[in-house]
């Protein structure tokens, strides 16, 4: 009896040590990316392009009771989308540090572009009958006129699923379908909301040659 108890003992501390092992298993993942270029007619407008840290190093860090702790790197990821995006969606953009706009970029831009990640979740299953791994991710664009004055905020999501295979290579996969969702829907969408609309006719109001003048003797 007291050698049975013992060995009960002995099981119980092997399953906590295993439990706490599997607790412990450590995946990260650097985002790997290939966004083909949108082919569309660009807005005729020229950007700066506002990249802050949290944007340009994001990492995400989630720890999963008694499955794993997950660590992401979007930061590299969420420049490539938005760097390709500009590049096609406007006549001109580059990167800029902040507001107030030195003279020369206020001189040469119509607007600034303020990106952020704003919410990412990822369900990746553990047994089961579930055989894709699945990525939600949310983006919010700032537009500002040169003055600073908020143009339009915009969020945008996307979706994306991969079959699970290998895990980290899996969500490599759905995260880059996510964000390719959000850049079709950007650069399909973004000239077509009404605030942005009314900014880019402004601009051209404003930009407009006055009408010439004819002498009459």
């Amino acid at each position: 009896m007291q050698r049975e108890r013992h060995h009960s003992v002995i099981k119980s501390v092997l399953f906590s040590l295993a439990s706490g092992f599997l607790g412990s298993c450590a995946s990260s993942v650097d985002i790997e990316t290939d966004f083909p270029l949108p082919l569309i007619e660009p807005l005729p407008v020229r950007v700066g392009i506002i990249y802050d840290e949290l944007f340009v190093r994001y990492e995400y860090f989630e720890e999963i009771p008694r499955q794993a702790t997950w660590t992401i790197f979007l930061g590299d990821a969420n420049q490539d989308l938005l760097d390709g995006l500009a590049q096609s969606m406007f006549l001109e953009a580059y990167p800029v540090e902040s507001f107030p706009l030195t003279s020369t970029d206020f001189s040469r831009l119509d607007g600034v572009l303020q990106p952020e990640l704003e919410k990412f979740e990822f369900d990746v299953p553990v047994g089961g009958n579930d055989e894709f791994v699945e990525v939600w991710m949310q983006y919010r664009l700032k537009l500002f006129d040169t003055d600073g004055d908020l143009v339009t905020d915009w969020p945008v999501s996307g979706y994306g699923k991969a079959e699970l295979g290998n895990k980290e290579v899996a969500l490599n996969r759905a995260t880059v379908v996510a964000m390719r969702e959000v850049g079709a829907a950007v650069s399909t969408r973004f000239g077509e909301l009404p605030q942005v609309e009314y900014w880019i006719q402004e601009r051209r109001d404003k930009n407009a040659l006055p009408p010439e003048i004819t002498v009459t003797n």
